[in-house]
């Protein structure tokens, strides 16, 4: 038996209230005595990591890793979860966002429910948002023959980026919209959303994924050849290719503050943007490889 039925792991970068908030609804909410939080601090250039090594260093329930340097997504997730895996031993592994929280008080509960019905490798929840929508993302994966699309859309934005467009663009994006009040007025012509139901076999959001025992027993984290984009997808296709299914079920619920950590990792920097528009393009060389490598499984789904 494992020491702790479910782990969280919080990948930290810079926004420290946000990664406050996020383990105090875990603390408030969760419904099993056998759990732990790990965060992982991805070499935070304002200390902030060391701030919890400190803050949470007398805590039972809470460890604290500093990476040295920034792994990314993927790799600094993978960290915490290796330590799960080998160092605590668990049942469960819920990776999320540091500007994510849990919103009821079922949590644990539901998710054993749910693996006791279909025995998932990973479980996506319903996403709440702070405008009181929930958020609807792509439950499919891209296509094959959308790759070039998409691939031409970064390639514009990169060019735009490069050429100060885009940076033109943000600065009338944001600064118009506040003069004519348009986050105010856009709800009036906003189409009602109506939530998903439950869905097995599709591509789950990255801001919170529950892993299970099939997953962890089989992997050690994600795939580690991306950085900020396209993790979802390549898990995906990992699934797939290995028979084991994900769901989404909109009974577990999360609040998403949504910006915070991409805020932190993009700021204001058109360098940064730029290297988020290419390493998008290394996902998408490396998303097309993958799918053809293995036709036959993803048959149906690209």
């Amino acid at each position: 038996m494992s020491k702790y039925e479910i782990v969280f792991l919080i990948l930290h970068y810079q926004v420290l209230e946000e990664t406050l908030r996020c383990v105090n609804s875990i603390k408030r909410k969760i419904d099993t005595k056998k759990y732990h939080i790990v965060l992982v601090d991805n070499a935070s250039p304002n200390n902030s990591g060391k701030t919890l090594d400190s803050m949470f260093k007398d805590d039972k329930d809470i460890t604290v890793l500093l990476n040295e340097e920034n792994l990314g997504f993927s790799g600094g997730n993978n960290v915490g979860f290796h330590y799960a895996k080998y160092q605590l031993g668990c049942d469960f592994i819920c990776m999320m966002n540091n500007d994510t929280e849990i919103i009821q008080n079922d949590f644990f509960s539901v998710i054993k429910k749910e693996y006791e019905k279909s025995h998932f490798a990973v479980l996506g929840p319903e996403i709440h948002l702070k405008d009181g929508t929930v958020c609807k993302y792509p439950k499919q994966i891209l296509k094959l023959n959308e790759i070039d699309d998409d691939r031409k859309r970064v390639e514009k934005l990169l060019i735009k980026n490069k050429l100060f467009i885009e940076s033109i663009h943000l600065f009338l994006y944001k600064y118009i919209g506040k003069l004519i009040h348009w986050k105010k007025i856009r709800h009036h012509f906003r189409e009602e959303i109506i939530p998903d139901p439950r869905m097995e076999n599709v591509r789950l959001h990255g801001c919170c994924m529950i892993f299970s025992p099939i997953y962890i027993n089989k992997f050690d984290g994600l795939d580690n050849r991306t950085h900020f984009y396209g993790e979802e997808d390549i898990l995906f296709v990992q699934l797939i290719r290995n028979h084991m299914k994900s769901v989404y079920d909109p009974s577990l619920k999360i609040f998403h503050c949504e910006e915070a950590a991409t805020g932190a990792a993009m700021g204001k920097d058109y360098k940064k943007r730029r290297f988020i528009y290419e390493k998008h393009l290394e996902t998408l060389d490396m998303l097309e490889k993958m799918y053809r490598e293995d036709l036959d499984s993803l048959k149906g789904y690209i």
